[in-house]
């Protein structure tokens, strides 16, 4: 039977429309599509390209009828649309497939698109080990809606809008707390639902929560305890206002001992601030470490932080400086798994994505959702030395944390 095709731009809008039914967290955080001229002229569509994103200002209320004017700063966020990702098949069930119903029903294309989404989806949640603030146990379950609220309640101190916010939970902490709050929701029958709204949890403190397998987990590193090397480290915002992190020197963390990318400490004295007022918190500022690192045989390191330690001004965060010697605590124990629970307004994190270039030989299409700004870009071409005959559908995006402010790590408690 000869083989025949339907046209490329069938295939492009069913490979679209099944991505876009398996996205859980692309579809719920702020997403930035880059026009024709980034991919032609930036960069031509490839990985590596660089767009910056602004983060919002904070400004200082004045007291008073006195004008006191303020210097307007704003931070930019460097976003690299360096993920290419893709899935390939060669002509199988796919060859004789002549419509879009047929394709959208094809397992072959529907299992090829739910891996691709995974993907999309697994890179932004990767973010989330960013965040700093981290409330509960590690390693408990959050297994109640008292658990559960530790994170809108640590929000609310923080002065995170409540609009917006967004709460994703790993599969076990998901059942363990379905005997609370989930015995009496109505089941959805014989109803199709796409993968965000198989996802969703009813009704948390106004969160809209969701369950998601790419939920990450942190495995730390085999620190232990150690202390501030070194008074004075406290930093302007001016001179972090891009990046907004910055290197802290620590001491007594072992010989050669790890820290890894995400683990989260608190400095002894170092108490956060009310982002608003200023007013120093019950509770000690958390850090998270942005790059795994490696300490010296003394048990020293210099760790990349965030947040940056800024003790005056609006972006003022902490009461004080850390003290030398002040002792640094690790969330956690060393050298164990954590799955990464999280709670966060749904600006902080940004999906960019782009669209390829067209190949210059085979056939071709694109597809653009208008939700989340992603293209995706079909392809298939035929190999004649070798007979072989391929299907390729990519995307090309970015993720990025805008503000590291606007989230918060959740563990259940004993």
């Amino acid at each position: 039977m000869a083989n025949a095709y339907a046209s490329p731009k069938i295939y492009a809008n069913a490979g679209l429309k099944l991505l876009k039914n398996n996205l859980v967290l692309a579809k719920l955080v702020d997403t930035e599509s880059l026009d024709k001229e980034f991919t032609s002229e930036r960069g031509g569509g490839k990985p590596g390209g660089t767009v910056y994103v602004k983060r919002p200002p904070e400004l200082l209320v004045r007291d008073g009828r006195v004008a006191q004017v303020q210097e307007v700063l704003e931070g930019e966020v460097p976003v690299s649309i360096d993920k290419q990702k893709g899935v390939d098949v060669e002509f199988t069930s796919l060859e004789a497939t002549l419509s879009l119903d047929e394709i959208l029903k094809d397992k072959t294309a529907e299992a090829a698109m739910a891996q691709l989404a995974t993907q999309i989806d697994l890179d932004l949640n990767d973010r989330l080990l960013e965040f700093p603030n981290w409330v509960g146990t590690p390693g408990q379950l959050i297994d109640s809606p008292a658990d559960f609220f530790k994170m809108p309640e640590r929000m609310d101190e923080l002065a995170i809008p409540n609009v917006g916010r967004i709460g994703l939970l790993s599969p076990p902490d998901r059942y363990a707390l379905a005997g609370n709050i989930l015995a009496n929701a109505a089941q959805q029958g014989s109803v199709a639902r796409n993968a965000l709204e198989e996802a969703r949890i009813p009704g948390l403190a106004g969160i809209d929560a969701y369950t998601g397998q790419t939920v990450p987990t942190l495995v730390t590193g085999t620190r232990t305890n150690g202390t501030v090397a070194g008074a004075g480290q406290n930093v302007a915002f001016t001179a972090v206002r891009n990046s907004f992190q910055q290197t802290l020197n620590v001491a007594g963390l072992g010989a050669a001992a790890t820290v890894k990318r995400g683990e989260v400490f608190t400095i002894a004295n170092v108490f956060a601030v009310n982002p608003r007022t200023k007013a120093q918190l019950p509770f000690l500022a958390q850090f998270v470490v942005l790059a795994d690192a490696t300490a010296d045989g003394a048990g020293a390191a210099a760790l990349t932080i965030a947040n940056p330690i800024i003790t005056s001004g609006a972006y003022q965060n902490v009461n004080s400086a850390p003290a030398n010697a002040a002792v640094v605590t690790w969330m956690g124990s060393a050298s164990t798994a954590y799955r990464q629970n999280a709670a966060f307004h749904k600006s902080s994190l940004k999906l960019v994505t782009a669209r390829l270039v067209r190949p210059a030989s085979g056939e071709c299409a694109f597809a653009t959702d208008k939700d989340t700004g992603i293209t995706i870009r079909y392809w298939r071409t035929s190999d004649g030395i070798n007979d072989t005959h391929l299907h390729r559908w990519d995307v090309i995006y970015g993720t990025a944390n805008l503000d590291r402010r606007l989230g918060v790590r959740g563990s259940g408690t004993p």
